[in-house]
């Protein structure tokens, strides 16, 4: 499989980045990323994510991209990720430098008093 003849998804009016993909790590699909966030809750809760290609070099697809997150967990200061639309490492590769977009409706709520910077912005 390959993301360039994957089909296009329309990204959110809400749509907030928040983090990148760094590379692919092992040999079964997974990848890793830096979120933007110390404390990335709302990439654990999000069951979509949208990629958009990086900036840099030549585009390996179009974008953006809807990933149905399989698995998402924490490894040492980064957190990796699995989706059935990234079935091996060669696919995986294809993502390196990406931006990741999730729904802002799929952020968890912030307990009484605490905000997230997304909703500040432009007050």
């Amino acid at each position: 499989m390959t993301l360039a003849t994957a089909p296009i998804a329309q990204l959110p009016d809400d749509a907030v980045e928040v983090g990148r993909v760094l590379d692919a790590w092992g040999v079964k699909g997974w990848f890793k990323l830096t979120p933007h966030s110390a404390s990335p809750e709302a990439l654990f809760s999000a069951r979509i994510w949208y990629v958009l290609p990086s900036e840099r070099g030549v585009p390996k697809f179009a974008g953006p991209l809807a990933l149905n997150i399989a698995q998402v967990k924490p490894h040492a200061d980064v957190v990796v990720a699995t989706a059935p639309e990234v079935p091996d490492r060669n696919t995986a590769e294809q993502l390196k430098g990406a931006r990741i977009f999730i729904s802002r409706s799929e952020f968890p709520a912030p307990s009484d008093g605490e905000f997230y910077w997304v909703d500040l912005l432009g007050l």
